[in-house]
């Protein structure tokens, strides 16, 4: 009777009750803190946007409590801005068509054939992602200029033109360097839909007579399209808040893009800031992107129906090219070749004193004084601490704060944990101009502004749909048993989570936070829109370089952030791509 008595009050043991009760506690503190501060990132700069599209000329968010209606009217009562949405649309849906062709094409080859080098595809794609799309489009600047283009002036001497063939100031050419720099990133989201396709489908559609060509046509495309969809979709959202190459191009070629066009009025050369205006465009370009986001909630939900691969029967299998691999072989080197001529342009410029054209007289030209001049510089010195302080803040601030939201969005039960997720993903449908003029326009009057935390904030706030994604994904496959041994054995819910589930997920974590690290580097569209004196960073260092015609040490400071970010990812892809080979 006594051991029953002693059972029957377990819950009231001092060492079991306190625990609990802490953890517990923890708990409930946790999701309406984390929960408000996920409003205040996501939320409230949006507001202040919606504000300042209805604030008079002149005024700022908290100067005044009239409301008009003048900026919309501005906006979509000048001819010019059914050019500039066809400008934006024609430019993305371009750029995301050809490179998903192309993406599509490398992607069957790497993952469904037995093509050689797969492995060193798979690297090359990773590591391409560390490249800033700035690199590409200045290199292609250094190519294809109509005046002095090395490219242009090689082709117009060897085929005796009268005119140079290229203009790398147009449209198509923006769509040009901006497919061929998202092939990679498709590329990593194609892989997995590809790999693990079963090929029973096809072995039966073979099986009734059907050539590899009608098979193809019938089933495999027929059972991707949802997933590659999805992909395209969710490119099309990316690209229309694109800033840099239409940037770099557009601006010369008088092909205005939206997020362009929203930089121009926030930050005129020797002009008033419009924010209203540019506020009431950012809304403009935020209803598209949520469409885009709704398509892309449509496209994905389909996809559900066309699940293929199951526990039973599974065995993926290659096809055997045979002497078609030496064409594929063929056209995978061919786009490495579109990616590297750029970047070996700007290697080259870079160890140059001023701009030239290769050839052997420049050869005694080549040194490594832009190098030592970027690093003796105090000011880019100055970058570089900013930088350094950016890219670790955001990223770890970012996966943190991701893997709190996501495990009480995948553990949690309740509206206020799904109200969580939700606020986590939505950043996704937030261009980065629009978020980076909510964000200067919320903060412009506070300690905030004009400090390398600002950005840090913006780039938090924009790496949470990311951060969100990778560890769902890893929590859904840990069972929460074992968490919940770590709470009956007395742990407290932070030990747990610190010493328990950190170690299970720490692969994901490592990963999110490398990818982070990578884009937060080699983002140009918030640095640039929230730069001021005080926190200039890299990539807005770059700009400013390449602006004031200081070409060489543009391309010297590109060329040591893109080896500094490989040292940085080249190895954790390396390892985990030749994992992905050995499955496979």
């Amino acid at each position: 009777m006594k051991a029953s008595k002693d059972l029957s009050t377990i819950d009231a043991w001092p060492g079991v009750d306190r625990p609990r009760r802490r953890s517990i506690t923890q708990q409930q503190l946790a999701l309406p803190f984390i929960t408000v501060i996920t409003v205040a990132l996501v939320v409230a700069p949006l507001l202040i946007l919606l504000r300042s599209s209805l604030l008079p000329a002149g005024f700022l968010p908290f100067d005044t409590l009239r409301l008009t209606l003048a900026n919309f009217v501005a906006a979509y009562g000048e001819p010019a801005t059914l050019r500039l949405f066809l400008n934006t649309v024609i430019y993305a849906g371009g750029s995301v068509g050809l490179g998903l062709i192309v993406a599509c094409l490398l992607t069957w080859l790497v993952e469904r054939t037995n093509m050689p080098g797969r492995t060193w595809v798979r690297v090359t794609m990773f590591a391409k992602m560390t490249v800033p799309p700035l690199a590409f489009a200045f290199g292609w600047i250094m190519l294809l200029n109509p005046n002095n283009g090395a490219l242009n002036i090689l082709l117009k001497n060897l085929f005796h033109l009268e005119h140079h063939p290229f203009d790398v100031y147009s449209l198509w050419m923006m769509i040009f360097v901006s497919a061929t720099e998202l092939v990679p990133t498709m590329f990593v989201m194609l892989s997995g839909l590809f790999r693990n396709m079963d090929p029973q489908l096809e072995t039966a559609g073979a099986a009734c007579g059907a050539n590899y060509f009608q098979t193809l046509r019938r089933i495999t495309l027929p059972l991707l399209t949802p997933g590659i969809l999805s992909v395209a979709i969710y490119m099309l959202m990316i690209m229309v808040q694109a800033f840099e190459v239409p940037l770099a191009l557009g601006l010369t070629a008088g092909v205005p893009v939206l997020s362009v066009y929203i930089y121009l009025l926030s930050s005129p050369e020797g002009g008033t800031p419009r924010y209203g205006l540019a506020a009431a465009f950012g809304i403009s370009l935020l209803l598209l992107a949520i469409l885009l986001m709704a398509a892309y909630y449509l496209a994905t939900r389909a996809g559900e129906r066309f699940r293929v691969v199951t526990g039973k029967g599974f065995r993926p299998r290659r096809i055997d090219l045979g002497r078609w691999r030496y064409p594929a072989i063929a056209l995978t080197a061919g786009y490495f070749l579109l990616l590297l001529a750029p970047l070996v342009s700007l290697l080259w410029t870079s160890f140059l004193p001023f701009y030239q054209l290769p050839s052997l007289s420049a050869l005694k030209s080549l040194s490594l004084e832009n190098y030592q001049a970027i690093v003796s510089s105090s000011k880019i010195q100055q970058a570089i601490t900013n930088t350094f302080i950016l890219v670790f803040s955001t990223a770890t601030v970012a996966m943190l704060l991701s893997g709190l939201i996501s495990w009480f969005a995948v553990r949690g039960k309740g509206r206020l944990a799904q109200l969580l997720d939700t606020l986590a993903f939505s950043p996704l449908a937030i261009p980065r101009i629009v978020m980076a003029i909510a964000i200067l326009l919320l903060y412009i009057r506070t300690p905030l502004y004009g400090t390398i935390w600002i950005i840090v904030l913006a780039q938090v706030t924009a790496y949470l749909a990311f951060g969100t994604r990778t560890i769902n994904g890893a929590l859904m496959q840990i069972h929460p048993e074992l968490e919940n041994a770590a709470i009956a054995c007395g742990a407290p819910w932070a030990t747990m989570m610190r010493k328990i589930l950190l170690p299970l997920i720490w692969p994901h974590f490592l990963n999110g936070w490398l990818w982070i690290v990578a884009h937060s580097m080699r983002d140009l569209t918030l640095a640039l829109t929230l730069m001021s004196p005080d926190n200039v960073v890299l990539s807005s260092t770059l700009w400013l370089l390449w602006t004031f015609g200081d070409v060489p040490r543009a391309a010297a400071l590109l060329m040591l952030m893109v080896a500094g970010l490989l040292l940085l990812v080249l190895p954790v892809q390396l390892y985990a791509s030749k994992g992905a080979e050995t499955q496979v």
